[in-house]
């Protein structure tokens, strides 16, 4: 007798999209509604005489998705309200391969631009916005509960990172790329076996990217620690030095930059007045100096002269006035 034939395994499907056969002033509203239909989409003025102009295939597979797109400028975001509403709830991993310049992504305080060849996570579940010139990319989407699996916690983490250009992620990228460029090559149960594989290396990969970034935290709190301070320093003049500010600059997450600080027992506004105490002192104490007392205080990031000497008295016993007596008298 023949074998029996094995089970039909499911299998997703291979997509071509193009504006190539809509009409120009159609274009960016199909393109919009067809395939930038998880974000809401601007497009800013690119000055093409052929109007707007973009292309995306890819594969849907059972789980996940790859997909390459080509496009003119765009602008996509992600608002809390389409978040809580479209109750997609994947990852997403964006690589971009080539482009007029870098792109700009924004997700809350945090922004940064994207440089061609890096790749940045995507969570649906966080707000977001990214700022497009012409470009390429490949993106890959992931359910959010495998990603969960694969790390050990909330895929919210990698949200808004630019993944570490390790071996491993520049091979993953070459994957992605070789996988897109023989799509139309293959049947879709040879897709659908490829994307899978992809899935298992992307997992992985992401696995490694997180426990990476537990021990850089870990193995590099000082070197933050020592660049954070500098940045204080040097901004000490600036009303709106905050927690806020310092992570932006730092790069890293305001839960982080509590948690390095408080290793030292400290917090970061009390580090911030410390150092601009310090430094009024400095300045008060320089008999050379011709700046007021309220200059000073200014330098230094104090607005109001009176919580100025309030706050001086409390830490050093004496009025800021006295400090520069005493300075001007020990040079006569």
């Amino acid at each position: 007798m023949p074998p029996r034939p094995g089970p039909t395994l499911p299998v997703g499907r291979y997509f071509n999209l193009s504006t190539g056969l809509v009409a120009p002033g159609d274009r960016r509203a199909f393109w919009r509604d067809m395939a930038l239909n998880r974000t809401e989409a601007d497009f800013p003025p690119d000055g093409q005489p052929r109007g707007f102009s973009a292309q995306v295939r890819g594969f849907l597979g059972i789980a996940s998705e790859l997909r390459e797109g080509r496009s003119d400028a765009v602008i996509m975001r992600r608002s809390a309200a389409r978040c809580r509403r479209d109750g997609i709830d994947e990852i997403m991993i964006s690589y971009l391969v080539s482009s007029d310049g870098p792109g700009q992504y924004c997700k809350g305080d945090t922004a940064f631009s994207i440089p061609i060849g890096a790749a940045v996570v995507n969570d649906s579940m966080v707000p977001f916005t990214v700022a497009m010139r012409r470009y390429r990319s490949i993106n890959f989407r992931l359910p959010r509960t495998a990603v969960a699996r694969a790390i050990g916690g909330d895929p919210a983490v990698l949200a808004g990172r630019l993944l570490s250009a390790t071996p491993l992620n520049r091979l993953l990228f070459s994957c992605f790329t070789q996988f897109v460029d023989t799509l139309e090559e293959m049947d879709d149960a040879g897709r659908q076996v490829a994307l899978d594989a992809a899935t298992e290396f992307a997992l992985a990969a992401l696995r490694l990217e997180t426990r990476a970034g537990v021990w850089e935290e870990g193995a590099h709190g000082n070197g933050l620690r020592q660049a954070a301070q500098r940045f204080v320093e040097g901004n000490l003049h600036r009303q709106d030095l905050n927690p806020d500010m310092l992570a932006r600059a730092l790069r890293c997450s305001r839960t982080h930059l509590y948690r390095l600080f408080a290793s030292n027992g400290g917090t970061v506004m009390g580090y911030v007045r410390e150092v601009r105490l310090e430094r009024s002192r400095a300045m008060l104490a320089d008999a050379a100096s011709r700046l007021t007392i309220g200059e000073i205080a200014l330098r230094c990031g104090f607005d109001d002269p009176s919580a100025f000497s309030r706050s001086f008295r409390r830490r050093f016993g004496c009025q800021p006035g006295e400090v520069r007596r005493e300075s001007r008298n020990a040079e006569r």
